[in-house]
Parts: structure tokens; C-alpha cells; sequence
């Protein structure tokens, strides 16, 4: 491959996971496992960029100080490998299970081949087994070179068996995006296996991460795991997004909704019925405004719809229309017949408003449905 098709390549990979990583950083809730693997997962592919064209510089570079940089960078680059593979086995498994104590389970273990692996490329600068550089400092695969690519694909071909007999559990949205990570990077190494000297697999893996952040964790930063709309974040930046592009004359409303006596239902029938019904009443609520409507969970029992070109009265019309869906619903739980019915504040957005002037209103409306006896809505503006 020519020297600097290959630079322009990497670079652009680069800045591809670059701009990734600083993304995810501001915004994801770095606590959480799954945001911790991805941000690892895109730091392992950059350094690997970055090594593969150090690489591509220093090969052939005569001069002690190069063929020890050099040395030390095939050494790194070697005992790196596997780690996208091997993050990306974890990451992909915590979005089939959803479970922490699950995925730190599979830390260690699944960690033996990066180990081991390492430890056969720091020895290669002696024994030759992964690579070697002639007399000239010119890098050349040793004869264990593909065992390198047998580690890798190992992770990849696990995991995606995994996803597969999982797929059940995985919600349908991200099923193929987890599918497909490794078609890229698979490509990337076939072309490597046939054109000796071209390293295509970590351009590969950066254009998979890129679709991984568009189809699944960009949609998991905005989403409510637990009911499937929308989350609060999200929320709050299309009601802003909504007041500072709004035309003159095209209004929208918002309701925000409350599940009548939820506490109670917690502590009569325990905390999975209770999350069952925050799930049911999400999909009541989806399935009960407009199709460009949007519904999100706010907090606790509390869900959000903003109604685009809605004035005051119609937003109630689909309101009652919401609220007579959820009452007519019986739902049986473990046995119990249970009956849901919900409070709705309703507000509508007026000249001069703010996100907390809205969403205020709402509440104060909310407040008088459920103070005048619940199972109704309130659309008075203040």
C-alpha cells in the first residue's frame, strides 16, 4: 500500500475515534460499565493507529535510537492486538444481559489470551515467534503471526455466536449493529492476509465503532433502559431545542404524566411488578399519542410527552384520550389483577416562555389532578 494512502487512512480513522471519544466523554455517565468499555474500546484502537504509523515511519529507519523505538513500538503494538477484540467481547456482552456483575465476571477470564499473547510478543524480540526485524531494522511477520489474528477472531466469533443465541434479549434496534462489528475489521484482515504490509483491521474496527456509536451508544445515552422511551436528558434538550427554533404561530404542548398510587402498587406487590407497570404504561402512552409525538420518562412514575403544533385544548382532547386508554387497560401481575389509571398536567407553550416555565406549569396542573382526586387531567394556564 502506498506510504501515504496508508498515513491519509490512519489519520482519518484518528480523527474518526478522536472526535468519538471526546463526545462520549462530555456526555455519557462514566460510572457505568458500558460507558467505561466503550471509551476503552476506542483509546485501544487509537493507540493502535497511532503505533501502526509509527511503524510505517520508522521501518527500514537505521540508527540505535530507531531500531529501539522501533522495537519497543512492534512490542506495544503486538501486545495490543487483541485488546479491541477482547473489549468489544464485553462490551457487546453487556448489551445482551444488561448485567454488571455478569460482564466484571468474565473480566479475568477472558483476559487470559491478551496475557499470554503479550507475553509472546515482548519474547518475540529474542525468539522471532510474532515478528522480527532483519539487519536492515525491517519489520517481518514470524511464523506465529497467525496466531495474533486466531486470538482476535476467537473473541469476535464467540461473541457473536453469543449475540445470536441471545437475540432474544436483545432488543431489536441494536441486534444487527452488534452483528456487524466484526465484518469491517474481518475485511480489513483479508486484505492484509493477501496484500502483505497493508494493516487495514484498526481502520476497520474505528468505522465499526463509529457505527456502534450512531445505532447504539448514542440511542442508549438517550434512552430510558428500563421502559424504552426516551429519558430525561433527551427531554430536556428537545423542549430547549423546540423553544429556540419555534415559528411564529406554530405552538406545541407538553403533558406531564403520573401513575396513580404507585407507591402503593411497590409495596403491595413488590418492585418487579412495579417496574412491569412503569414498562406497560410506556407503551400505553406510546401507543396512544401521534406517531411524530414524543414520550419520555422524566423520573420515577413520571413520563413527559411533548406534542408538536398541539394548542391548549387539543393537547387536553389527546390527553383524556391517553388517560381513557390507560382506565379501560386491566393488567394480571403474579396472579393479581391490577387496574391503572393516571394523573396528566398539561401546559402549552406561550411567547416569552422558558423549559422551566413549561415544564412548571405542567407540574402546578399535574398537582390539581391529583389533589382533586386523580384519574383526570388539568390544563389551566397559569
Amino acid at each position: 500500500m502506498d506510504f501515504y494512502l496508508r498515513i491519509d487512512l490512519n489519520i482519518f480513522s484518528f480523527l474518526i475515534c478522536l472526535l468519538i471519544l471526546i463526545d462520549t466523554c462530555i456526555q455519557a455517565e462514566k460510572q457505568f460499565l458500558q460507558s467505561k468499555l466503550f471509551v476503552a474500546l476506542i483509546a485501544s484502537d487509537l493507540i493502535l493507529i497511532f503505533l501502526d504509523s509509527l511503524q510505517w515511519l520508522l521501518d527500514g529507519c537505521q540508527g540505535q535510537a530507531s531500531v529501539a523505538i522501533f522495537s519497543a513500538v512492534n512490542v506495544i503494538s503486538y501486545s495490543m492486538a487483541p485488546v479491541p477484540t477482547y473489549l468489544w467481547t464485553l462490551y457487546a456482552g453487556y448489551q445482551i444481559y444488561r448485567d454488571e456483575k455478569k460482564i466484571r465476571k468474565l473480566v479475568y477470564p477472558l483476559l487470559v489470551p491478551v496475557l499470554i499473547h503479550g507475553l509472546l510478543a515482548l519474547t518475540s524480540l529474542s525468539t522471532g515467534f510474532l515478528f522480527y526485524l532483519d539487519e536492515n531494522n525491517i519489520y517481518h511477520r514470524g511464523r506465529g503471526f497467525p496466531l495474533t489474528a486466531a486470538i482476535c477472531y476467537s473473541y469476535l466469533i464467540y461473541i457473536s455466536i453469543v449475540i445470536f443465541r441471545n437475540r432474544r434479549l436483545v432488543e431489536k434496534r441494536i441486534f444487527f449493529p452488534l452483528l456487524l462489528f466484526p465484518l469491517l475489521p474481518l475485511l480489513g484482515s483479508i486484505i492484509q492476509i493477501i496484500y502483505y504490509g497493508s494493516v487495514l483491521v484498526w481502520n476497520g474496527i474505528a468505522l465499526s465503532i463509529l457505527i456502534v456509536y450512531i445505532n447504539i451508544q448514542n440511542y442508549r445515552l438517550h434512552t430510558d433502559y428500563l421502559t424504552g422511551v426516551y429519558n430525561r436528558r433527551r427531554a430536556d434538550y428537545l423542549l430547549k431545542n423546540k423553544i429556540h427554533s419555534r415559528t411564529h404561530g406554530r405552538s406545541f404542548s407538553g403533558i406531564i404524566i403520573d401513575i396513580d398510587n404507585f407507591k402503593e402498587i411497590n409495596d403491595r406487590y413488590g418492585h418487579l411488578t412495579g417496574d412491569k407497570v412503569l414498562e406497560i404504561s410506556a407503551e400505553l402512552i406510546k401507543n396512544s399519542l401521534r406517531k411524530d409525538d414524543f414520550v419520555a420518562r422524566y423520573g420515577g412514575d413520571e413520563f413527559i410527552a411533548i406534542l408538536p403544533q398541539i394548542d391548549l385544548r387539543n393537547a387536553y382532547i389527546a390527553g383524556e384520550r391517553l388517560r381513557h386508554a390507560v382506565e379501560s387497560e386491566t393488567f394480571l401481575f403474579n396472579g393479581s389483577m391490577i387496574k391503572l389509571t393516571i394523573s396528566l398536567g398539561i401546559s402549552t407553550y406561550q411567547d416569552g416562555n422558558t423549559t422551566q416555565d413549561l415544564i412548571k406549569t405542567a407540574d402546578d396542573n399535574l398537582y390539581k389532578a391529583k389533589k382533586e382526586g386523580r384519574n383526570r387531567t388539568c390544563y389551566e394556564q397559569y
